[in-house]
């Protein structure tokens, strides 16, 4: 029943996130708005999920996204230097505190466009690993925690 808790709450975050105004795009089928760019706009992506950079660049992140993904990297920082990384209760502690930052992430998110699909892009695989903290089995938690650790360490490779 948590479990369902959390993935509602979590979906209803990413519904309010998500502009109303523009429907949302593909960064990978979006029109590119310089023509100097275009040959470049549609990279290969870089990693699994569709993750890119655009064109050559880095996607430029609004400052509010900017300050919580810090937040989440240095609770996953703060984590790693316990002395008790392994434990049960160390990793369900750490999904409860990385949850609570990614409601600030979705609370906050002002940006639009294919900036915003592309942080999406990012997200998802992260919001499925922070649901396995939450969880019971140990060693699906600890394997979340790792991808975790390596997936917020890659935020600054494709955003700026």
């Amino acid at each position: 029943m948590k479990n369902l808790c959390v993935f509602l709450v979590t979906t209803c975050l990413l519904a309010s996130c998500s502009s109303q105004d523009a429907p949302v795009t593909n960064p990978e089928t979006a029109p590119v708005t310089n023509p100097e760019t275009a040959h470049t706009a549609h990279a290969e992506p870089a990693t699994t999920h569709g993750l890119a950079l655009n064109g050559e660049e880095r996607w430029q992140a609004d400052e509010a996204t900017k300050a919580n993904l810090r937040q989440l990297q240095d609770l996953m920082r703060q984590h790693q230097q316990l002395t008790e990384t392994n434990s049960l209760a160390a990793l369900n502690e750490l999904g409860q505190s990385l949850q609570l930052g990614f409601k600030a992430v979705f609370a906050d998110c002002q940006m639009k466009g294919p900036e915003h699909d592309m942080l999406h892009t990012y997200l998802m695989p992260i919001l499925a690993d922070v649901k396995v903290l939450s969880g019971n089995d140990l060693p699906a938690a600890a394997k979340s925690r790792d991808r975790l650790a390596l997936h917020l360490s890659q935020y600054q490779t494709y955003f700026q």
